[in-house]
């Protein structure tokens, strides 16, 4: 337990957390190359790191799915998977769909004013396959970009052997998405940001990856958009003497059973309460279904002493973690003191892994302190803004004037001739 009372000790938390920011320098030089060679030779490099990193031969089988065997895989889907599968699925499309945004004008004297929201048209989904194939991510990922009105959406799930998750495959034959392949890992990414002879070009990449992923979506950020570069789970609770320990060490638990690198971080406001969370947390970690990796990855839990809700929200701004969780008598007060987290879970009976399959919101969040800047997945990723501007003689004239003025300031004439030909009623 760390106790934090100071400036001095926010400023020793602050290290702590940069420490545990995920590292992508260390791997650009290789997605590097990976990107720049699969951008340079399409289709001949981007199945020569699949053979290689997926050992399947693309040449042979093919990297696309066929709807015929996206029908088949859905087949084996049990009955009883289908329909916890299509309640989550409801329930989030239900989400997005009331939260998509919407073009707005407002109407001057002469003059109509707005933002015009129109979907984007390519959209590249990287989602996880095989043993990291989670069939939540997948309904995360694709729903938002269906709400959003995406023409042409295409897939990449890494299929190692070339066997395709039937999890996946469902999901995608549920939304009539047809263009799935069977591809992953940096060479996924270049394929979707510069196209190759198989694989179109899109606007935007979304959806979590592993750190080649997350490296190769930095480096193409520019030419395409994306979400967001995503690395380890991360969670952080706070909570006071009205929370229950039990509820927050297995919470805790539920991210530190995702990987090694999961952070996990709990802010209390009574010794003995950090003290006893800490303590049930370790007994957890040591024993539950996934110890051989919540025995490593507790040791990157931060168990923090505070008595200050100034100084809990500082903190909470530091780490900008992925999942919040407020186990506090004032909870909505304490969410008016921060800025920074991915998703907030308010309450004992908010537990973070009920935003992961049916609550609405998405789960595919910004991690490594990036919701400071970065928002969850969701329509407005796959959605653009236009400004509008539509003056009539009479608006023009309420303001020419001032822009004129203002083209002179910055001894831009041809602006400001542009203006003043209109003033005069010269053609």
């Amino acid at each position: 337990m760390i106790e934090v009372k100071t400036q001095k000790d926010i400023e020793g938390f602050r290290d702590i957390v940069r420490k545990r920011v995920l590292n992508l320098e260390a791997y650009e030089d290789v997605v590097k190359g990976i990107v720049s060679d699969v951008k340079k030779r399409g289709d001949e490099a981007l199945f020569e790191y699949t053979r290689r990193f997926d050992g399947f031969d693309p040449e042979v089988e093919g990297i696309g799915v066929s709807p015929a065997e996206i029908d088949k895989l859905s087949d084996t889907i049990p009955k009883e998977h289908k329909r916890v599968i299509e309640c989550a699925a409801d329930r989030i499309y239900r989400f997005h769909e009331a939260f998509k945004p919407k073009s707005a004008f407002i109407e001057e004297d002469g003059a109509i004013l707005g933002v015009r929201i129109t979907p984007i048209k390519r959209a590249g989904l990287y989602v996880p396959g095989g043993k990291a194939a989670y069939p939540s991510t997948a309904l995360m990922t694709i729903i938002p970009a269906v709400v959003a009105g995406v023409d042409d959406i295409q897939i990449a799930t890494p299929s190692i052997g070339g066997d395709v998750n039937p999890y996946v495959a469902f999901i995608a034959k549920m939304f009539g998405i047809r263009r799935v392949y069977k591809i992953g890992g940096a060479q996924a990414i270049a394929a979707f940001a510069y196209s190759t002879q198989t694989v179109d070009g899109v606007d935007v990449i979304a959806g979590p990856g592993n750190i080649y992923v997350a490296t190769a979506k930095k480096i193409v950020f520019g030419d395409v958009g994306i979400d967001s570069i995503a690395g380890p789970s991360e969670i952080m609770v706070v909570a006071d003497g009205s929370s229950n320990t039990e509820y927050i060490a297995r919470d805790l638990l539920s991210q530190a059973e995702h990987d090694e690198l999961a952070a996990c971080f709990f802010v209390g406001f009574e010794k003995g309460l950090t003290a006893e969370v800490e303590k049930r947390f370790k007994e957890l970690a040591d024993d539950n279904p996934r110890s051989n990796i919540t025995t490593v990855s507790k040791s990157n839990a931060i168990f923090a002493y505070c008595e200050s809700d100034d100084i809990a929200a500082e903190l909470v701004d530091v780490v900008a973690p992925e999942h919040l969780e407020l186990h506090l008598k004032d909870n909505y007060g304490f969410l008016n003191k921060i800025r920074n987290a991915g998703a907030v879970f308010i309450g004992e009976y908010s537990t973070e892994p009920i935003g992961d399959y049916v609550a609405g919101p998405n789960h595919t969040l910004p991690t490594g302190s990036t919701a400071r800047f970065f928002s969850p997945l969701s329509c407005d990723t796959f959605m653009k803004k236009s400004s509008i501007i539509h003056f009539q003689k009479r608006g023009f004239d309420r303001v020419a004037s001032c822009a004129s003025d203002f083209a002179r300031i910055e001894g831009l004439y041809a602006h400001k001739n542009a203006i003043d030909v209109r003033m005069d009623g010269n053609s």
